[in-house]
């Protein structure tokens, strides 16, 4: 068995002990796989993460009948649902490296990432339907479209700078946000949680997800940042034509906008062109407002999470808050997409 296991720096007992058992389920399943299938979905699934949205959901299902072997088929199918979902990110963002490693598409071609994206998207519903509990599979179908249809909004808007913060957050709460979402709803639904408390912490779930989502596009704007350190090319994002938060605030200001249309509109930008872009965007003061937003619904995620019955849920959630206000201030919080 291979020794994959993951800390995601969120020290809570229960949580490592849980996701060090999700490792085990996820490596066995692996191994029921064969030729192709079974070797992209180890160097996918099992590769590396945090683990960030099956921790959510352990989290969120922690009450006085936590059973990690009941709740094992669900924590798995999160996981499944987003490293299908990133398997896709890649052959649309015609990525070469995810976690270190050769994309599928890379290695194989793209038919063969299609497939097994779509595969894994398979398999994460038939581990829900392993419960009798009216609604769960339901809730990953929403989770599953709002993935899709994040990513066709955001071709959609590629290099489009007069895009507004109103899409800029429809589109994060869909490609991001909804799975942050559904893990916490998932938690409350299957530890038998109050309606309330479902209620809170898919607001928490959402409030996080965006937290999350802006953070990244702050370390991607960051030139202390190495790629290494942070898992991609720093203004990677811009370079991919996609229009994040930073950017959304900087246009605002005509003389930025004039000043760095011309290059926007390149096909590709050199890293002099994007050294000259983050000097410009820094000197608009879009980093600071972006910063602000990030801390707004940061702060949104903790006032929720205090509202949630369960010392251990609440303690559990409001270290997931300062997890990721210490990947902001260190700069290397791994990406969304990761």
């Amino acid at each position: 068995m291979m020794d994959n296991k993951k800390s995601n720096d969120i020290s809570i007992n229960f949580l490592q002990s849980g996701l060090d058992r999700l490792e085990r389920y996820l490596e066995d399943y692996s191994e029921t796989l064969e030729g192709i299938l079974k070797e992209t979905v180890k160097n996918t699934l099992i590769a590396g993460g945090k683990r960030i949205r099956p921790s959510l959901f352990l989290i969120c299902a922690k009450n006085e009948n936590y059973d990690i072997d009941y709740l094992m088929p669900a924590a798995a199918s999160i996981e499944i649902v987003h490293t299908a979902s990133l398997i896709h990110d890649d052959i649309i963002d015609k990525s070469i490296l995810r976690r270190g490693r050769r994309t599928i598409h890379n290695t194989y071609n793209k038919d063969t990432a299609k497939f097994v994206g779509d595969y894994l998207f398979t398999q994460s519903f038939s581990l829900l339907n392993s419960y009798s509990i009216a609604g769960i599979v339901e809730e990953m179908s929403k989770a599953a479209q709002l993935l899709v249809k994040g990513e066709f909004d955001q071709l959609k808007t590629k290099k489009d700078f007069y895009q507004n913060e109103k899409i800029y957050f429809e589109k994060i709460f869909e490609k991001t946000s909804s799975l942050f979402k559904v893990s916490c709803a998932l938690g409350g639904i299957l530890s038998g949680s109050s309606q309330t408390d479902i209620k809170n912490m898919e607001k928490f779930g959402e409030y996080i997800g965006i937290s999350f989502q802006i953070n990244d596009d702050l370390i991607d704007i960051d030139i202390n940042n190495s790629p290494d350190g942070v898992g991609k090319p720093v203004g990677n994002d811009i370079k991919q034509g996609d229009i994040t938060l930073p950017f959304i605030y900087a246009f605002n200001d005509i003389s930025f906008r004039s000043r760095i249309k011309s290059l926007m509109l390149k096909d590709s930008l050199s890293d002099t062109d994007m050294q000259s872009i983050l000097k410009l965007l820094t000197d608009t003061g879009a980093i600071a407002k972006t910063r602000e937003k990030f801390y707004s619904y940061l702060g949104m995620a903790r006032e929720v999470a205090s509202l949630i019955d369960g010392s251990e849920r609440k303690e559990g959630l409001i270290k997931v808050c300062d997890y990721i206000m210490q990947g902001l201030e260190k700069g290397h919080l791994q990406s969304p997409k990761s």
